[in-house]
């Protein structure tokens, strides 16, 4: 019996001693990333049923596994989000303050307000070189925020390769740290150490990547969450390649690398959604960077295309070109103009060419025409100004007849009659009254008007009024007789010069021809006369014989007319009506849209912007839109490390060391350990005591 005893006092004291040693390694490593609080569990030795003392259990570690994977979990979503920060900040910091008046649309601004003074003066030389100095701003400005974005995107496959690496090595870690873990433990020796350490990597790798876990044995198997092995008794690479960044690259297919498992040409994960530093940095490679440099060079292609379309080829590549639009679905065949666009040389050369334009006759010294295109139109909504008709007048027939038309013919005499007074007798010229003289108005029945010496000015015209039975004659504003119909009017004296008196035109008066008014911008207006002869195919001669626009019928048979170069058209009735009967009606005809899909190096990506826009509210959109999406990253990247660092905190409070705790473990341990001592000098006196009373 005191065999016993002394037996399970001495094993007694060796647990304690171990408890006592796991304590103090708990309160060394309290502040040690990673290590989680140890417990060496007591347990009773049983030998043929009957308690002999004391052992101690497997060393154990205090984890809550759901907490831990809640942990990597949000490791792999806040570094999805921080990891972009640096490069929405470098992007917001080219683009400058809202009010600081440096941003490429405040640019943009100072051109608009350039062309507003020079049209004032167009043949300023300080204005224009002015202007011709915020033009060359201007590109610059597009050039150097081109290649901040191209440097971006070179930057993340450097950063990518920089994360691959580390993923890498947590992998190999991972995988040796599986297979030392479960030798171990077919040795019955201690893993929580190399148990923390994998876990330590496991939440290491979560920051480059999303991963799920599964048990198996002592061992944790690490995958994608598509079910890719990454790592268990053994590790798999993962593999990228570096490549040369050009505007026009793109992911998969355009020369960019994804990510593969196992070996180059393995499974490509990196079009799932791989989540943490990884997938952050794919994003911003081939989804957010290259939307923001889409939305660029749909800006630098629309800036230079509608400056040109009124005749202005300000913006150009360094061949002078403009680039011209190409039709959706197809991916845009300016990717990358933003790199290039540069002012026209020959703008550089000669800067009056902003006066003069570049396309279609060059403007007269003093001529505003182009410089006023360019700002009602290049900076508005608008393209041109088109009028276009609803009646169809295609065919040989000629116009006059087919439309109908007619005119006022206005007969006015040259004698002020309502002057004689009290009658006309007194009127010079005529031989004797009463005389006579006959009005025809068109192929109608001659009328004979008889005057007395006795007739006013008002009663000749009465007579004529109550022959025809219709207004006629009248007496204008200053006493002239005026005759007006809409034909033919003949005139014939009866004898006695009273036609020549009233101050008319003896024969044949012909109605005149229609006519209308055309004006191209602020050159001179052009009247055009449609003769009895006419056709559509004289008429569309005779306007396109207008400098500055094209006149054509569209499939219905419809007059169009169309500024060549752009701009303003006024286009209105002079006599006969001719554009009201060809149901003639001016409107203005927008610009082609900014694209808004399918753009980006492979097409296939959008803009988030509005199609139909000015070039200062498409740009004003994309610098909103793009400070919005740095905003929206920044708050959600402090709101998921905020969450981040609660659960963090949270799973030390369950898994790390607290001081406290272990301080009163320690005294518990001691007291077990002080009590396993007496219980051996108890057992050692009773020993003495037995060996004295022996013989």
């Amino acid at each position: 019996m005191t065999s016993i005893a002394l037996n399970a006092a001495l094993s007694g004291l060796q647990v304690a001693q171990q408890q006592i040693d796991t304590i103090s390694n708990n309160v060394a490593n309290a502040s040690t990333p990673g290590y989680t609080r140890k417990i060496l569990p007591a347990e009773t030795e049983i030998v043929n049923g009957q308690s002999v003392g004391a052992m101690s259990g497997d060393l154990t570690r205090a984890v809550n596994k759901a907490l831990i994977g809640d942990v990597n979990q949000q490791t792999t979503v806040t570094n999805y989000t921080t990891v972009q920060q640096s490069y929405f900040q470098k992007i917001q910091d080219f683009q400058g303050s809202p009010t600081g008046g440096t941003s490429l649309n405040d640019q943009l601004t100072q051109l608009a307000s350039s062309f507003s003074q020079l049209s004032q003066s167009p043949n300023d030389t300080t204005l224009l070189s002015q202007t011709l100095t915020d033009a060359q701003q201007t590109a610059s400005q597009i050039n150097q925020y081109s290649n901040l974005l191209n440097s971006l995107r070179t930057q993340s496959e450097s950063d990518i390769a920089a994360a691959l690496a580390q993923a890498n090595q947590d992998i190999t870690n991972i995988a040796t740290l599986n297979t030392q873990i479960a030798t171990l433990s077919a040795e019955n020796q201690s893993t929580a150490d190399l148990k923390d350490q994998r876990d330590a990597a496991i939440n290491d790798l979560s920051k480059y990547m999303q991963i799920t876990t599964s048990q198996q044995g002592q061992m944790i198997n690490v995958a994608t969450p598509q079910g890719q092995m990454l790592a268990n008794a053994t590790a798999q690479t993962l593999y990228f390649h570096q490549s040369n960044m050009l505007p026009t690259s793109y992911y998969p297919g355009g020369g960019l690398s994804g990510i593969t498992v196992g070996s180059p040409t393995g499974p490509d994960i990196a079009q799932s959604n791989l989540g943490g530093q990884l997938g952050g940095l794919l994003n911003m490679r081939d989804q957010v960077v290259p939307q923001y440099q889409a939305q660029l060079d749909e800006f630098s292609q629309k800036l230079a295309t509608r400056f040109n379309d009124e005749g202005l080829a300000l913006f150009t590549d360094a061949n002078g070109k403009v680039p011209p639009d190409t039709a959706a679905p197809a991916a845009p065949a300016y990717v990358g103009f933003s790199t290039l666009i540069q002012v026209n040389t020959a703008i550089v050369n000669d800067p009056s060419l902003i006066q003069k334009g570049t396309t279609g006759p060059a403007q007269p010294a003093g001529s505003n025409e182009v410089i006023n295109r360019i700002n009602m139109y290049a900076f508005g909504n608008y393209q041109y100004q088109q009028a276009t008709g609803t009646a169809n007048i295609s065919g040989a027939m000629p116009l006059e007849t087919m439309l109908g038309l007619t005119t006022n013919n206005n007969v006015v005499g040259t004698v002020n009659v309502a002057a004689y007074a009290p009658d006309l007798s007194t009127m010079p010229g005529v031989t004797a009254f009463p005389a006579t003289f006959t009005i025809q108005l068109g192929a109608g029945a001659p009328q004979t008007i008889t005057v007395n010496n006795t007739d006013t000015a008002a009663s000749v015209v009465s007579k004529i009024n109550t022959a025809f039975g219709s207004t006629v004659a009248a007496i204008n504003g200053t006493g002239n007789l005026a005759l007006n119909y809409a034909g033919d009017v003949t005139l014939t004296d009866g004898g006695n010069n009273i036609v020549s008196a009233l101050g008319l035109p003896a024969g044949t008066t012909p109605m005149p021809n229609p006519t209308f008014s055309v004006q191209v911008g602020t050159q001179p207006p052009a009247t055009i006369s449609i003769t009895p002869a006419d056709t559509s195919t004289t008429l569309l001669a005779k306007l396109n014989a207008i400098s500055g626009m094209t006149a054509s019928l569209n499939g219905s048979g419809y007059l169009v007319m169309t500024p060549t170069y752009g701009g303003a058209l006024t286009v209105f009735d002079t006599n006969g009506g001719p554009l009201a009967a060809m149901g003639v009606a001016t409107v203005n005809v927008a610009f082609s849209s900014f694209r808004q899909s399918n753009v980006g190096p492979a097409g296939n990506l959008s803009t988030g912007l509005l199609s139909n826009s000015t070039l200062q509210g498409y740009l004003s959109s994309a610098i909103s839109d793009q400070s919005e999406a740095a905003n929206l990253n920044k708050t959600q990247g402090q709101n998921q490390q905020a969450y981040l660092t609660t659960l963090t905190t949270r799973n030390q409070n369950t898994s790390g060391v607290n001081i406290d705790q272990e301080m009163t473990t320690l005294v518990q341990v001691q007291s077990a350990y002080s009590a396993a001592a007496k219980v051996i000098t108890a057992t050692q006196t009773l020993f003495n005591d037995l060996l004295q009373t022996m013989p």
